[in-house]
């Protein structure tokens, strides 16, 4: 041991550990010294029992003395047992011991949301922050965020999650918070649904007109989006389709991707399925059957973005006067 230099030390101590370990601390070395340790590892040939152990209780001593001792904190906690068990069995163990560092704690309350919820708080915000929140969420509810965005911003946001580093606390409790905000009006909406008030609202609404329609629910966008959107919601939904007139019908499924159509139909009454393929051509309807039976199992969520996207066409179209809405609910005025 005496007769042992430094950098004899040091290559033993490299040549204990595991390969992995080894690996990591050769690849930040300056080249001169891999180079050195290189050597020395080679040289070493076969130490004795008791120098190895006396090189490696030095190694701890000194570490241990330059690092005030040993330090366990949750994120490198995290880091060796994602390492060792994978990222999602290493949350779920600290989550069953009842470990959780305090980034996780903060966005705990946001693990109870639908997709659907999250996507509309989300939707306006930068990608960065889309990115945050979802390396927050169970796998799961990310992906059901994640399927209602764009497919421009879902690989954006999943780039940005893939290089993204260690959430900083402060800059978690901001960005939590902001969410809390969008999602507190959405969550009280969501626990009336059927709340009369914001039907009869829909209906009152439905009866304006396309410009008195437009104006009132530009001026309560400013004030109360989440209001909006689910006053959108019981003005017109994806089953009310059934009720437009054939010609207002064929002018919407020209506007409509076939395999948007398909999907949108998986979980559609039978008299809507009736009505979208009577007013669709032969050739057309064998198609969108065809992708009906290539589709599978899919997620809801999916199902209903596809829904939601036809219903926005129909808006559009409505908007500009090529369908009328007014008959889907209600009957026009008879001609005298």
């Amino acid at each position: 041991m005496a007769n042992l230099t430094g950098k004899q030390k040091a290559a033993a101590v490299l040549a204990s550990v595991d390969a992995e370990t080894a690996a990591a601390v050769l690849k930040n070395l300056p080249e001169s010294d891999l180079e050195t340790l290189t050597r020395e590892m080679h040289a070493l040939g076969t130490l004795e029992h008791d120098v190895t152990t006396a090189i490696l209780h030095e190694f701890a001593v000194r570490a241990s003395a330059q690092s005030g001792g040993i330090n366990v904190n949750p994120a490198n906690l995290r880091e060796r047992l994602e390492l060792a068990l994978g990222p999602e069995n290493a949350r779920q163990l600290l989550k069953d011991v009842g470990i959780e560092n305090d980034v996780e704690a903060v966005f705990r309350p946001f693990g109870e949301l639908d997709a659907e919820d999250l996507h509309r708080a989300l939707a306006e915000e930068h990608p960065q922050t889309i990115a945050l929140v979802l390396g927050q969420l169970e796998p799961k509810q990310a992906a059901g965020v994640l399927a209602l965005l764009p497919h421009e911003l879902q690989v954006d946001v999943i780039r940005r999650m893939s290089t993204n580093q260690q959430l900083d606390e402060g800059v978690a409790r901001k960005v939590a918070e902001i969410l809390r905000t969008k999602t507190s009006v959405l969550g009280e909406l969501r626990k009336t649904p059927e709340d009369p008030r914001y039907k009869k609202a829909a209906e009152i609404i439905n009866l304006l007109g396309p410009e008195a329609e437009e104006r009132i629910l530009q001026d309560l966008a400013q004030q109360t989006p989440a209001l909006v959107e689910k006053l959108k919601e019981m003005m017109f939904v994806f089953e009310d389709l059934r009720t437009l007139r054939d010609q207002d019908m064929r002018q919407v499924l020209m506007n409509v991707d076939t395999q948007v159509l398909a999907m949108a139909l998986k979980t559609a009454s039978e008299e809507l399925k009736e009505k979208v393929f009577a007013n669709l051509s032969k050739r057309a309807g064998e198609m969108v059957k065809e992708e009906l039976e290539l589709l599978g199992r899919k997620p809801l969520s999916q199902v209903k973005a596809a829904q939601h996207q036809i219903v926005e066409a129909v808006r559009n179209l409505a908007a500009t006067g090529e369908i009328n809405l007014r008959g889907a609910k209600y009957e026009e005025d008879p001609l005298v």
